[in-house]
């Protein structure tokens, strides 16, 4: 019975021995529990911001880029004209404004306004005579090279005779020629043009500049781009 009972007590030791080394080894090293959840929704948070962040980026040029445009076209739209003053003997007062848009890639422009002129002759202290000249101006321009460009005008005027001053009477005139336009900053040009008038007449308000005989005209204005810079 010795024997049995050495082995019995030998067997009970060894199971207690390995219970209290199991369970020094499950307390030595816990269990560790992952999140996998909330590693899932910081991703997914990361990626939206990513993309809300593109987004303003994508949205940001895109109205750059539709502002751009609206500029650009803005500046095509061309405000300009011809303005003149003269005062003493011989009164002078040219208010003739003109708006226009260039097209074709730029390469042609059209536009038109009215013609507004006051003038005043006076003879001698007591006597004086002074009327009203209005019409229409109608013009284009094809540019050429750097700002060199051919230019076409029609300008129907009302005015009074100058052989009867109680008459009044349409006169018309086209003006064809060459001329050139001079940046003034991004946005704006100086036009210096010289014009042949074509329908030329003892009637007509356009006398030649170099010589009465001879109607060369030479014309200068200006024109600005209303989008900015």
């Amino acid at each position: 019975m010795k024997p049995i009972s050495h082995l019995l007590l030998c067997f009970v030791f060894s199971l207690i021995t390995i219970s209290v080394f199991a369970q020094d080894e499950i307390y030595d090293e816990p269990a560790r529990i992952i999140d996998t959840l909330s590693n899932t929704q910081n991703s997914r948070e990361s990626r939206q911001v990513d993309r809300s962040d593109k987004k303003e980026e994508s949205g940001n040029e895109d109205a750059l880029s539709k502002l751009e445009k609206k500029k650009e076209k803005l500046n095509n739209l061309r405000i300009g004209g011809s303005f003149g003053l003269q005062f003493g003997t011989y009164t002078y007062v040219n208010v003739s404004p003109t708006i226009g848009y260039l097209m074709a890639k730029k390469r042609l422009e059209l536009g038109g306004g009215p013609i507004l002129i006051y003038q005043r002759y006076r003879y001698s202290s007591n006597y004086a005579v002074s009327f009203f000249v209005y019409g229409a101006d109608v013009y284009a321009k094809g540019y050429l090279y750097k700002g060199l460009y051919l230019e076409a005008r029609f300008d129907p005027v009302n005015k009074p005779s100058y052989f009867d001053l109680n008459k009044r009477l349409w006169v018309h005139h086209l003006l064809l020629g060459v001329g050139y336009a001079a940046p003034i900053g991004k946005i704006g040009s100086f036009y210096i043009s010289l014009l042949y008038n074509v329908l030329d007449n003892d009637e007509s308000i356009y006398q030649g500049t170099f010589s009465d005989e001879l109607p060369l005209i030479l014309n200068m204005g200006f024109g600005f781009g209303v989008g900015g810079k």
